[in-house]
């Protein structure tokens, strides 16, 4: 029989490595190391709002398999955000790169697996495409960001709703009761409290609203998703409120390359929270064949 899907507890309780700071343009990014240091590496990319332990659900699993290293988005949980106006989605991949930088330079490791969920999905992305691209192994993405059409409806949702504080910080507790789904796991609970937080912490609500209004600005995109040389898992929740999977998930399953592997689940915008069983029961084996597998070659690669 293989590993279970949850280890046990008392062995993840010691699994915690380390934590850095590491800082970026946009603020002192907290990362915390777990697992095994001659594991593959994996970062967790989270979305907004939220932090770094929002995958608690499953990162004793993670963990258990890969050397996996886990941030906060400037602004949120342990990170900084002196100037919450420069915290864009561009402004995170910058700082996604910087964490990057610095595990290599100080850490070793060369390469890693990415795993992101909405703006972290497309940071991934963006990672996978730009100067990062030989130090990514593959991609595993969650509902990502990126592949919404543009028009002037969500042009005007983006930057004048959610965008606006104080429009945001009525929307900002029903909107992730949305997009949590049943709340039936710890995490997925205690997600929903943090964000029921959001609107009384006026730094962190506007650097909700900033990554927002940096949906609808014009350097805001992915560059040739089509093209990415590294393995794709892509994983839409059915029920997605924000992002739904009949529109942007189809969307992102065109663009991206043909081996991409894409999976839909019973759930909304967090899987991992909602179902972790489900979602792990994908991600793993996924990462497994991808560590040990033979790189694929962009859209040449058969479905």
């Amino acid at each position: 029989m293989g590993r279970p899907l949850f280890p046990a507890k008392d062995v993840f309780r010691h699994a915690l490595r380390m934590r850095m700071t590491v800082p970026t343009p946009v603020g002192d990014i907290a990362v915390r190391a777990y697992g095994d240091p001659d594991a593959p590496a994996l970062l967790l990319l989270h979305a907004n709002p939220g932090d770094g332990r929002d995958y608690d659900a499953v990162l004793p699993a993670l963990a258990d398999r890969h050397r996996t290293f886990v941030l906060d988005w400037p602004g949120y949980g342990e990170s900084t955000a002196p100037h919450p106006s420069r915290v864009t989605p561009e402004g995170l991949v910058e700082a996604a790169g910087v964490v990057l930088d610095m595990l290599a330079k100080d850490h070793g490791v060369n390469r890693v697996a990415l795993l992101g969920n909405s703006v972290g999905g497309y940071v991934a992305c963006r990672l996978a495409e730009g100067r990062h691209a030989g130090a990514v192994t593959a991609l595993v993405l969650v509902d990502p960001a990126g592949f919404t059409p543009r028009n002037a409806l969500t042009g005007w949702f983006c930057r004048d709703v959610m965008g606006r504080p104080d429009r945001a910080r009525r929307l900002v507790v029903p909107l992730a009761r949305a997009y949590l789904g049943a709340l039936r796991t710890p995490s997925a609970r205690a997600t929903y409290e943090r964000a029921r937080r959001l609107p009384h912490r006026p730094d962190r609500l506007l650097v909700h609203c900033a990554l927002w209004r940096g949906f609808a600005a014009p350097e805001f995109g992915l560059r040739d998703p089509a093209a990415l040389d590294v393995p794709v898992l892509l994983v839409w929740g059915r029920r997605d409120p924000v992002v739904p999977a009949a529109l942007d998930g189809r969307r992102a399953r065109r663009a991206l390359p043909a081996h991409t592997t894409a999976v839909r689940l019973p759930t909304a915008h967090e899987p991992y929270n909602e179902r972790p069983d489900l979602f792990l029961r994908h991600t793993l084996p996924f990462l497994r064949n991808a560590a040990t597998g033979p790189r694929p070659h962009g859209p040449l690669s058969p479905r």
